[in-house]
């Protein structure tokens, strides 16, 4: 008697061109984890230059992106109004040092005991800021033939989200030395070094290592056994075997992250401990899918105005806007849980 022939699930093959990329994306990928890694653990002035330099880039690659000709001055106004939104806590200290000198927590300091890190003890919005770039962008519109108001929307809303994601992430590299000195009742000068070297960039690696591990899960489960395509009008590579592959593989490894230094009493926050486990299972299970969401709006913005990258700035990953599409949602909405937990601390 014949045996029935029993279909076994096949993995999809590698091609030249898929091995070629993969070389090239994790040569570029290691390449810049070597440059960022040093400049985010030093934090301060370096950890800020950074952050401008990120910010500086994606800017013009929102307003090049579109491949028409515009005005310096849209340049200009998008680059101040960014720096503005993004640096605000800052230039908001800096702007009270000037008229009523420096304070922490109610206690006057001198300019050697201020530092960056006392500025971002949450979120900063700076309304005045967004109505003046508003009122400029729509200006330009009426002095600029080829700047429409739909240019205008776009530039508006993408410097927004831009920069607030910006102040997101310098948030979340610089609340834990905030809690670290409230908590220690100490000014802003003083801190331990190893604290401030290795404990105080947890958090920012706790939110990269879930939303990295998003995008890699998701690349491997996707290429090797991936085939149904999540929405190929936007993003045709994209399949839901990949989409959940990343998921639970982001959800395991940054819960165990956050998990294992709770266990050994060295929370990366110090809501982040072994009682309220269920902050960091909470983190790790949103992180995930918000980072796609964040790679599928771009993705909608590269498809929209017909290009594949945003620049070649890195090669094998596109500009900076290809890179930080994800980390720019995931920060934003980590940051914003955070800022809610330990506002409502207290009452925990």
């Amino acid at each position: 008697m014949k045996k029935p022939h029993i279909p076994v699930p096949q993995h999809n093959e590698l091609s030249k061109d898929t091995k070629a990329s993969m070389r090239t994306r994790i040569i570029a990928a290691i390449v810049a984890t070597l440059i960022v890694l040093p400049m985010i653990f030093l934090g301060d002035i370096s950890f800020l230059v950074l952050m401008f330099f990120v910010l500086a880039f994606s800017i013009y690659e929102i307003i090049h992106c579109a491949r028409k000709k515009y005005s310096i001055w849209l340049y200009i106004i998008s680059f101040v109004l960014a720096f503005f939104m993004a640096f605000w806590p800052i230039i908001f200290s800096l702007f009270k040092a000037a008229t009523n000198g420096l304070y922490y927590e109610g206690v006057q300091i001198t300019l050697k005991e201020w530092h960056l890190f006392s500025n971002f003890s949450g979120l900063s919005i700076p309304i005045t800021c967004i109505v003046v770039g508003a009122a400029l962008l729509f200006l330009t519109v009426v002095i600029d033939p080829g700047f429409e108001v739909r240019d205008a929307c776009y530039v508006f809303t993408m410097v927004i989200i831009v920069s607030l994601g910006v102040q997101s992430i310098i948030y979340m590299r610089y609340i834990p030395l905030y809690e670290h000195c409230y908590m220690q009742d100490q000014l802003p000068v003083v801190y331990f070094s190893g604290f401030h070297i290795f404990k105080s960039t947890l958090l920012v690696i706790y939110v990269c290592i879930a939303t990295f591990l998003t995008d890699i899960g998701a690349y491997f489960v996707g290429v090797f056994f991936g085939k149904t395509k999540m929405n190929p009008r936007i993003s045709p590579k994209k399949t839901w075997e990949g989409f959940f592959g990343g998921l639970i593989i982001s959800t395991i490894f940054s819960f165990l992250f956050a998990f294992i230094f709770a266990l050994c009493k060295n929370p990366i926050l110090s809501f982040l401990d072994l009682k309220h486990w269920y902050f960091i299972l909470i983190l790790s299970l949103v992180i995930p899918p918000v980072s796609v969401l964040g790679d599928f709006i771009f993705s909608s913005i590269k498809r929209y105005y017909g290009i594949k990258d945003f620049s070649r700035l890195m090669p094998g990953h596109g500009g900076m806007l290809d890179r930080i599409d994800s980390i720019i949602f995931s920060f934003l909405i980590s940051a914003l849980l955070v800022s809610l937990v330990i506002y409502w601390a207290p009452l925990v």
